[in-house]
């Protein structure tokens, strides 16, 4: 297999892009005119855009470490958390109470089975409802929240009564 890959690059290596035709070459002259009588003083380089757009984002990020280097508090600054609050979190904390303030059901999908038929011989038609069921409780004390999101499947069959 390495045989076959060395045989291909060697015949890649010889190969050699093709001339472009001389009428192009002399389209592309006369459109363009002899390279010592164009103008390239009003003229941006593509080193200039390079450096243009590169240098104000290096700057950019200097900022930005500058900025977060200094939000961040140094070791000596943090102050060992008192007694009081180390006896308080030993005590026996007080149970949350959460009541719940919301419920909703949002119905995303309905599919239609088709007619079944019931054991007791008569037709009904089955189906398949989907949902979203959100409860949502709150703890007034503290103003935390639960929120619960649980989908849901519920099937319908549904008699039918042919007239």
């Amino acid at each position: 297999m390495d045989d076959d890959f060395s045989q291909l690059e060697a015949e890649l290596k010889r190969l050699r892009p093709a001339a472009p035709p001389r009428t192009m070459v002399a389209r592309l002259e006369r459109e363009l005119g002899p390279a010592e009588a164009r103008p390239t003083s009003g003229r941006l380089t593509r080193e200039w855009w390079f450096w243009a757009g590169t240098l104000p984002a290096a700057a950019a990020v200097a900022v930005m470490l500058l900025v977060a280097s200094r939000n961040v508090p140094a070791k000596s600054k943090i102050a060992p958390a008192p007694l009081v609050a180390a006896a308080a979190a030993a005590s026996e904390p007080e149970p949350a109470v959460f009541k719940p303030v919301a419920a909703e059901n949002v119905l995303y999908a309905v599919a239609d089975e088709g007619l079944v038929t019931l054991a007791d011989g008569t037709a009904a038609r089955r189906e398949r409802l989907n949902f979203v069921d959100t409860i949502t409780w709150k703890n007034p004390r503290t103003n935390a929240s639960v929120r619960w999101t649980v989908p849901r499947e519920e099937i319908r069959v549904v008699p039918v009564k042919f007239q």
